[in-house]
């Protein structure tokens, strides 16, 4: 089946990144027959989608894959109208799927979006959100806005904004930055979003910043609330430096420093929840034989209530060919735990079909162990193996590894991550992490011959490079680090 194969090729070349969310639920300690299941645990969710609005859906058509330990399918258990999963079993830990729908049809169905889990805890998982980029919901409207810099009247800034759908053409003037044809998109039922714009000068730095509480009424605003310079510290002279301000759970007045000769500023406005600092080094990849892109990326993150210290953010140590070799490996295993402060794993692919998303796929594991055998996983139920054949064209791979100060490994992270939330990430077990990412894209390419040519041998590095020397590989997005 093509899911299989498309699923050899991610393990043969390399795959991942990911994403979940969290729950809430219980059910009856009854079964349909009568018999007493006290003794069994519960594993429950409630899964929703939510648009770039903030509106919320019942995933009616959500669903739960159990595994056995083959990666093959135990059971499937469907949503109920409300999005409502439950199940029920006599294990502690089980691996799980849980299948996420598209909002709009390719090709005649819905794109799946499918987050696996290896040994995760039946527990409650409360709210379990699918985020999409649709705005079909929204009301988006188009505005201009001039913001002034008393302070620098005589001089020309660059001015940045967030909080809004599209920059549209920001011009830069003498004392002020224009901001013409913004887009903003609100539920049809909220206030319209908070908007915020920075506006940095040179000699002599400077940074301001300004708060537009309701683009609707406002054309014209001052920037009054001059940054901060942050001091950062890491052991690369070439990391960038970033701060942003996160603002009722939106990442607000992002500027950064691309050389350790810039400052890089946060805003201390009286609505800010809190401050993420990060350091980190972006990396174009040339040397791989027969890739045209490829990308790795080692990131340190802080997150603080305070910006008057140091952040000592030293990048995690790795060459992109430890995670690489996690899916090439000749006898199946790896072994991340020589990289320090990594609590997990993630791998995962997308492919699309003319720029859109067919497939989706997550998996969360831990950081040392057996490379997982997700070509057993079967999403038949859910998408046909034939749409998938005929329509793919481009595949986008990753591994990734991240890990938190105040977690201790790959089940504490599973046990523990629905306290991952906005409100908390200042606490101590989240506040400072670390992450290496490793991506590339493929396209242009024939699955089933090269499913054939790779077949069931062990595959090393040097057969990949032949068996896709004619392939295309494409730059992706890297959304990891906001």
């Amino acid at each position: 089946m093509y899911c299989k194969s498309l699923s050899l090729i991610f393990i043969s070349l390399l795959t991942a990144c990911g994403g979940g969310s969290s729950t809430d639920s219980s059910d009856d300690n009854i079964s349909s027959n009568g018999t007493n299941q006290a003794a069994l645990n519960t594993l429950s969710m409630m899964a929703k989608y939510t648009d770039s609005c903030g509106n919320e859906t019942a995933a009616g058509d959500a669903a739960l894959l159990i595994h056995n330990s083959d990666y093959s399918n135990k059971e499937i258990v469907y949503a109920d109208d409300n999005g409502k999963i439950t199940y029920q079993t006599e294990d502690s830990n089980q691996t799980i799927s849980i299948v996420m729908r598209g909002s709009e049809e390719i090709n005649g169905i819905k794109p799946i979006f499918l987050t696996t889990y290896v040994d995760h805890p039946i527990v409650d998982l409360g709210d379990y959100y699918h985020y999409n980029n649709s705005t079909v919901n929204c009301q988006c409207q188009t505005f201009d806005l001039n913001v002034n810099t008393p302070a620098r009247a005589n001089d020309i800034g660059t001015g940045r904004i967030s909080g809004v759908a599209d920059d549209g053409h920001i011009d830069n003037n003498y004392g002020y930055t224009s901001y013409i044809g913004l887009e903003s998109c609100k539920s049809p039922t909220e206030q319209w979003p908070l908007i915020s714009s920075l506006i940095s000068y040179r000699n002599p730095e400077q940074s301001f910043a300004a708060l537009i509480s309701d683009i609707s009424t406002t054309t014209e605003i001052s920037a009054e609330i001059e940054g901060t310079v942050v001091d950062i510290s890491t052991n690369d002279y070439e990391a960038t430096r970033q701060v942003s301000t996160v603002i009722d759970g939106i990442y607000h007045l992002r500027n950064y420093a691309f050389d350790q000769g810039s400052n890089v500023y946060g805003y201390a406005a009286e609505s800010a929840q809190h401050f993420s600092i990060s350091a980190y080094k972006f990396e174009s990849l040339y040397d791989i034989p027969n890739v045209d892109d490829a990308f790795f990326w080692t990131a340190s993150r802080e997150y603080s209530s305070v910006l008057d210290k140091t952040f000592d953010l030293p990048l995690p140590t790795m060459d992109y060919t430890k995670l690489f070799d996690i899916l090439v490996s000749t006898s199946g295993q790896y072994d991340l735990s020589n990289v320090a402060n990594m609590d997990y794993l993630t791998v995962g692919i997308e492919a699309a079909s003319n720029h859109q998303t067919m497939l989706d796929w997550y998996l969360y594991a831990p950081i040392s162990g057996q490379v997982p055998k997700i070509e057993n996983i079967d999403i038949s139920a859910f998408i046909s193996d034939d749409v998938l054949d005929a329509s793919i064209d481009t595949i986008e791979m990753s591994v990734s590894a991240r890990g938190y100060v105040g977690i201790d490994g790959y089940q504490d992270y599973l046990s523990s991550k629905s306290e991952l939330t906005t409100d908390n990430l200042v606490n101590d077990q989240w506040s400072k992490s670390d992450f290496v990412y490793f991506e590339m894209t493929t396209s242009d390419f024939s699955i089933s011959n090269s499913i054939k040519s790779i077949g069931s041998a062990k595959v090393t590095k040097e057969h990949i490079s032949n068996q896709f020397i004619d392939k295309t590989f494409n730059n992706s997005l890297i959304k990891a680090l906001r």
